[in-house]
């Protein structure tokens, strides 16, 4: 398959000169935050609204940024508010807890027991501020952890590939056992467009972030040409999934297949999207990643991370 580049040299640097670019969207949104901490209909719903971003798109950003999800931030910061309340200001604890989302002080107090280990009387006696979580703040730092990291934008036509497919709902385990399933069976998928990757898709259209961990749909598998009679061009036991024709940020590396994506895919929301011109494709939710099938003797191979963007 031809992959066709934007530009000549297929690079592309954090930032720019658009002034619509994801850090002053996401400063935006910590600002309505603390604008409306005492608002009860405050919410990932209102975040969202007031600055114009996806629910899903704005949940990946904000919590790779501050590691907690955006209601939990929101509870977080609300605690500290209250906190700073309890010890600069004679406001009733009863005022407080009602403006901090609480119904009645007793709820308050159990909650903010359990978080600072005392109660508010308590606090408030010590005159010790110790806010639970500061307000987020952005660095206008580079992101130097990616500069080994090529770096592109690509235009794909539209991708087929069979393989393997499983729901994460009991833990990221699914996902080496459907790639270790692949490799088993790879050799029985015909028609292999390229064979020098396999792919896998991490498919978060269904997406749902519980307790357990952030639940969707790994795929595991090889691009095929898309052939006339589809049936035949999928073994038994297998899946096909066809990805439409989409523009892509690419970032390319060398590294283990059998390592965990996690921390890359974490590092290039936390420190790279943030300070992005390009603005993430919230109709297509998923990401596609191609691991190298050649292998050195350090065990590294090219492995490629693409996330649809506009």
């Amino acid at each position: 398959m031809v992959i066709k580049l934007k530009s000549d040299s297929g690079m592309l640097e954090p930032g720019g000169e658009s002034m619509n670019d994801n850090r002053e969207q996401i400063s935006r949104a910590v600002d309505y935050i603390e604008e409306h901490l005492q608002d009860e209909t405050l919410d990932l719903n209102a975040v969202t609204a007031a600055v114009g971003y996806s629910k899903y798109h704005w949940h990946r950003l904000f919590t790779a940024l501050t590691g907690v999800p955006v209601h939990r931030y929101i509870q977080r910061r609300r605690m500290s508010e209250a906190a700073r309340r309890l010890v600069f200001t004679a406001d009733p604890i009863l005022r407080i807890a009602l403006d901090s989302g609480y119904q009645t002080q007793r709820s308050f107090s159990r909650q903010f027991q359990a978080v600072y280990h005392c109660s508010p009387k308590r606090y408030r006696r010590r005159k010790l501020y110790l806010p639970l979580q500061p307000r987020l703040e952005l660095q206008n730092s580079q992101p130097d952890a990616l500069r080994n990291f090529k770096i592109q934008i690509r235009d794909e036509g539209t991708i087929t590939l069979v393989g393997y497919c499983a729901e994460l709902r009991h833990g990221f385990g699914a996902i080496g056992r459907t790639w270790r399933k692949l490799h088993q069976n790879k050799s029985s998928i015909p028609g292999r467009s390229d064979p020098d990757f396999l792919i896998g898709v991490h498919d978060y259209t269904e997406f749902s972030n519980s307790q357990k961990g952030p639940m969707f749909t790994c795929w595991a598998g090889a691009q095929v040409e898309l052939l006339d009679d589809q049936a035949q061009s999928v073994p038994k036991g297998m899946r096909r999934l066809t990805l439409p024709a989409s523009r892509y940020v690419v970032f390319e590396y060398q590294g283990r297949c059998q390592d965990s994506l996690e921390p890359v895919i974490e590092l290039i929301y936390n420190q790279w999207f943030p300070s992005a011109s390009c603005q993430l494709n919230e109709n297509a939710r998923y990401d596609l990643i191609r691991y190298g099938e050649s292998v050195d003797e350090q065990g590294l191979s090219d492995i490629q991370i693409g996330i649809p963007i506009l």
